[in-house]
């Protein structure tokens, strides 16, 4: 069995160089929200499914605001994932896998738009959302009027995945095998928030790992480039996130083959969609 994975773009926002990566500097840069889609003979899979126009309301009330000035939304009718997939010719119930790298509002944005998938996340994370209020909501980044009401069941746990043979994947532990044909794994990249996930794709050409917020800048991954000193506050487990970064680390130094792409890194991203088409 093979898959083809496409990367899009679900919107953008703009922030600090130098948060992402420590001596970047304070120019601002374009985050781009990051949507993996992965077409496979039994449906098509997303990975996260970025900003769509409902997140620019739902972070426009009570203590959101705060989130939602912090870091802009930047998305358009056309740009959310169900309108680009529409686009391409794919509709909203070809989609029967949403597996979301973790929580925030600039993953989850879209997930409303694809009621009959579902939804492959960390159930620790969901039950995380449900119980935290106030500041420590909006220290954790979550938005609950963003998920789909019916989301407990449509619930896929990963854990509950048959374990895959991940064992090009070590020193990362934990895969999971989303379709039951080795194509996509789920793999653990715990620290940046409750329960974060990453995505293997094994494409004709290319395996390629989809690692949502477990980096926001590639050069942590290959250069140990960590971002800003403030973000340990904004990390579920900052210890965790580092000992990951050097698990990634030391992942690709080993698979020198292996493309790596976190969700925020638009040359990343670029370079990744060159490799994909080649």
């Amino acid at each position: 069995m093979t898959v083809e994975l496409t990367l899009l773009e679900a919107g953008h926002t703009t922030h600090s160089a130098g948060v992402a990566r420590r001596g970047a500097g304070r120019a601002p840069v374009r985050f781009p929200a990051l949507v993996g889609v992965v077409r496979h003979a039994d449906g098509v899979v997303l990975v996260d499914t970025g900003y769509a126009p409902r997140v620019v309301e739902a972070l426009s009330h009570g203590i959101d605001r705060v989130y939602g000035g912090l870091l802009p939304v930047h998305v358009g009718p056309d740009e959310s994932a169900v309108a680009q997939l529409a686009a391409q010719g794919i509709d909203a119930t070809a989609v029967t896998h949403v597996v979301l790298t973790h929580l925030h509002a600039d993953h989850v944005g879209g997930l409303r738009d694809f009621p009959s998938a579902r939804v492959v996340v960390a159930r620790r994370a969901v039950d995380e959302i449900a119980r935290v209020r106030g500041f420590g909501r909006l220290r954790r980044g979550l938005a609950p009027v963003l998920l789909p009401d019916d989301l407990a069941d449509r619930l896929l746990d990963p854990m509950t995945l048959p374990r895959a043979d991940g064992a090009d994947l070590e020193p990362l532990g934990g895969a999971r095998d989303l379709l039951g044909d080795g194509t996509v794994l789920v793999v653990p990249l715990p620290g940046h928030a409750t329960g974060h996930l990453g995505v293997l794709v094994r494409t004709p050409t290319r395996d390629v790992l989809l690692i949502g917020d477990a980096a926001w800048d590639r050069r942590a991954v290959t250069h140990r480039e960590l971002p800003a000193p403030v973000v340990r506050l904004l990390s579920a487990d900052w210890p965790r996130y580092t000992r990951t970064i050097d698990a990634l680390h030391r992942l690709t130094e080993g698979r020198p083959d292996l493309v790596v792409v976190p969700a925020h890194d638009a040359v990343a991203i670029d370079e990744a969609r060159a490799v994909l088409s080649s």
